[in-house]
């Protein structure tokens, strides 16, 4: 099969040129004939010829050749009858027949999308053929066809879309009856599961009731965010039937309504609809999004199916309420913009969405790779919702997303690098909105940036006295900085960071986060990714801040009070506003701020190379050294033949005669190891030498970044004496 893909993809590079090759693989084809007559039986090379052709057309699709596009159009009027088994050759596998349909149908629809005539013919056939695959519905070979059309479906006839649609809402059941919300119970606080539907998120309190959704997430007054349950604790009859409800849904059932949704969906996508169709359609979409948050707040002991079986059902469940938001989401392209009725049903339709949303992110489930991109699926309806009629609804579109935003981020991972899916999915319809909006409708965009920037100022409620300490920092403060730091970068407009930039530094130097700690870390690291940006005001505000602050950190060290600080006080040292510095000279492309950082990353390390000295009997390569590849990246572009200033000169002076003192310079030669007692960890706060100035014709003791670094500012270095 290889050897086939890789002719027909030269053919297609030069049809005219290879139309003998064209010809031999077609005639490696089964007759036009044959498919359509009795029940043919194909052999392995033949279905391999029928996929390269259609790879060709793919590829190539207004070729002269008429013979691939006959026999290609052939073999899809004869798919009904590849649902027999014989069909099939001796030891072809399902395996084999899913890719085998998957492949064939990308290439025609591929091939459709490139050619008119070609789209024309497909459309013909594509109705008749996808009403006999459902009424073959049992068959597992069709099953396996009806998964192929679900991720590529070929165009289709208008009259035959409504014609299929009809008979798929007429002849499976796909439109579930919503289980009264007033009878849902919520799980208790003291599960043995833990749900988190019950748990308290900390939270700014400016989230609050009237501006969350009417069944979901709340504050309750002690900046807290929590579950707002849609029912009556005392119902646990109601709470029975739903868990009934769901649990009597054969799994194969759940298969068949996802795959019909998928068509649906894909139809609609197609050719335009009966009106009267598509409001069918959206309600038994509605339907199943309305019923989502009552099947996720069923606890996962509650179920009789356990382990793998219980997964499967979850799982599937997942997957047809996705595909139901799919078609949600699609049937909202189809209203009449204009008109007051389609205002009211986008309110409704971004209701809904948010409330589903809500409901995963608060689900035992949640870390389901299903539930996670059900979330997504919905989020990106969110954010869809608002480009409907003009951004209309963007004002109360988020005033209704903040609280879901802030309630991601409460749930998030803290780590700096992945808080996982879900947070993803906000930060991208997040950026997505401020794009969209900007131009349109700012005012509401500045009171939702604003509304999240200043939720990290919240003091968390502790008691001071009997001696109780102040509790960690709260996920919701780290990620939220988190995602203002990646909003910006995304979105690139000096006007957002002048918005959050002053009440990061705000916070840095009288706030929470002037003491060192996780959040203090955050805030830095958020503070040089929107410097290195470029924006000017930004850029100079966040290189004085991350300056000073360095500066203090080698102040203390070594001092009394230095023995008791965080161990985040060290790692702001040596990892963090390094890492700060250095992006900011990845990052910055204009001449003149490339020229002014320069100079003061020079100063810089004139400066600690003055304070290290001072410092007596310690390294001073642990103060100089995390600097080194900053000041690398910064001289990376810098030519040392011009003519400099003398105030540049001596800079690089003075950073070439620390760099010789503190012993950074690369080896120049390879001698047994020294037994001086150094500093050679940059995890330590810099331990006590027995001597300051290190030699380099030893072994290298530092980090080998620095010595790299230190060959390339060796590059960017004019001559320092004339």
């Amino acid at each position: 099969m290889e050897s086939l893909v890789e002719l027909c993809d030269l053919i297609a590079q030069n049809p005219a040129q290879f139309g003998n090759k064209i010809a031999w693989i077609c005639s490696r084809c089964p007759p036009a004939e044959s498919l359509m007559t009795g029940s043919p039986t194909v052999s392995r090379s033949q279905l391999h010829a029928i996929l390269a052709v259609a790879r060709f057309l793919s590829k190539c699709p207004n070729s002269e050749h008429e013979t691939p596009k006959s026999l290609i159009l052939a073999f899809y009027r004869s798919i009904p009858l590849t649902f027999n088994p014989k069909f099939w050759p001796q030891a072809f596998y399902p395996a084999d027949v899913s890719s085998f349909f998957t492949d064939s149908m990308s290439y025609i629809s591929n091939a459709a999308e490139l050619c008119p005539k070609f789209s024309s013919d497909v459309a013909g056939f594509t109705g008749e053929i996808v009403l006999q695959t459902m009424a073959n519905a049992d068959s597992s070979i069709s099953r396996v066809f009806l998964n192929a059309l679900c991720s590529n479906f070929p165009p289709i006839l208008s009259a035959d879309a409504n014609k299929l649609i009809r008979f798929l809402l007429d002849r499976f059941d796909v439109g579930i009856p919503t289980s009264p919300k007033e009878g849902i119970l919520t799980p208790d606080v003291g599960s043995a599961q833990g749900s988190p539907l019950s748990g308290n998120y900390n939270q700014s309190p400016n989230v609050s009731a009237d501006s969350s959704s009417s069944s979901g997430i709340v504050a309750n007054g002690v900046d807290n965010v929590s579950w707002k349950s849609n029912g009556d604790l005392s119902a646990p009859a109601a709470y029975k039937r739903n868990l009934k409800f769901f649990e009597d849904e054969p799994v194969e059932g759940l298969e068949k309504q996802e795959i019909v949704f998928k068509l649906i969906g894909h139809v609609c996508s197609k050719v335009a609809i009966d009106p009267r169709l598509i409001e069918q359609v959206r309600g038994i979409a509605k339907s199943q999004l309305s019923s989502m948050a009552d099947f996720l707040k069923i606890r996962k002991r509650d179920w009789s199916e356990q382990g793998q079986l219980l997964k499967v059902r979850i799982n599937r469940k997942l997957s047809v309420y996705q595909a139901a938001a799919l078609l949600q989401i699609k049937t909202l392209a189809s209203l009449d913009t204009e008109g007051k009725s389609s205002k009211k049903l986008l309110h409704g339709a971004l209701g809904l969405l948010i409330e589903a949303a809500e409901a995963c992110l608060f689900s035992v489930w949640r870390k389901l790779r299903a539930c996670e991109d059900l979330f997504g699926c919905l989020i990106s309806g969110i954010s869809q919702a608002a480009v409907i009629r003009g951004g209309q609804l963007l004002r109360v579109l988020l005033i209704r997303f903040k609280p879901l935003v802030l309630a991601t981020c409460a749930q998030a991972d803290t780590s700096a690098s992945s808080q996982g899916s879900m947070f993803n999915s906000v930060l991208k319809t997040c950026c997505e909105l401020i794009e969209f909006g900007w131009s349109r409708d700012r005012a509401p965009l500045d009171t939702f940036i604003m509304g999240l920037a200043t939720s990290i100022r919240e003091r968390n409620d502790y008691n001071e006295e009997d001696g109780k300490e102040k509790p960690a920092t709260p996920p919701i403060q780290l990620n939220i900085i988190h995602l203002l730091a990646e909003l910006n970068v995304f979105v690139k407009k000096h006007e957002v960071v002048d918005m959050i930039l002053p009440l990061f530094i705000e916070s840095l130097e009288e706030g929470d986060a002037s003491t060192p700690g996780l959040l203090r870390l955050r805030l830095l690291d958020a503070v040089s990714r929107m410097a290195s940006l470029g924006f000017e005001k930004s850029y100079r505000e966040a290189v004085v801040l991350m300056t000073r602050s360095y500066m203090g950190k080698l102040s203390e060290v070594g001092s009394a009070e230095s023995k008791t600080q965080a161990p985040e006080a060290t790692t702001e040292r040596i990892e963090t506003l390094p890492a700060g510095f250095l992006l900011i000279a990845s990052g910055i492309t204009c001449n003149k701020l490339r020229s002014d950082y320069r100079h003061r990353l020079l100063s810089l390390c004139s400066d600690v190379g003055l304070a290290a000295e001072s410092k007596s009997g310690r390294s001073g390569a642990d103060f100089l050294g995390p600097l080194l590849p900053a000041v690398a990246e910064i001289c990376s572009d810098f030519d040392p033949c011009v003519d400099i200033e003398p105030s540049l000169l001596k800079l690089f002076r003075n950073l070439w005669f620390y760099i010789a003192l503190f012993g950074l310079a690369p080896p120049i030669q390879k001698t047994a190891a020294t037994s001086k007692s150094v500093s050679t960890s940059l995890n330590s706060a810099g331990s006590v030498g027995t001597t300051a100035l290190q030699a380099v014709g030893g072994p290298y003791m530092w980090n080998s970044l620095w010595s790299t670094a230190v060959q390339r500012i060796s590059q960017g270095t004019p001559p320092l004496v004339s």
